[in-house]
């Protein structure tokens, strides 16, 4: 099912990231022992400028739900906002969440 609902995307509690890094292995490295970890707990999405880091975040929680057990769905999007490109992953129906 789609991620559509306009009250639940202003529910969000972003991080926004200002970092930017010339490679993708400097994107992952940086994501990976960071957002990686923290998505989900204090934090629901993340925001970046920097295309790399959106997608190795992505990838890596796309990784986790394929090898490891399924923890949230995993979605993105781009917006372009005050002169820039802004990319965007967040996760919802947290399995681990507690209503």
């Amino acid at each position: 099912m789609p991620f559509n609902n306009k009250d639940d995307k202003e529910k969000i509690i972003w991080f926004d990231e200002e970092k930017q890094f010339d490679t993708i292995r400097e994107a992952h490295e940086w994501v990976y022992s960071g957002a990686y970890n923290e998505i989900g707990y204090n934090y629901d999405g993340y925001r970046s400028k920097d295309p790399k880091l959106a997608y190795s975040l992505l990838f890596e929680l796309i990784r986790s739900n394929t090898i490891h057990e399924y923890r949230h769905d995993v979605h993105c999007d781009n917006e372009y906002k005050d002169g820039s490109m802004i990319y965007k992953v967040w996760v919802s129906k947290k399995r681990y969440e507690i209503n």
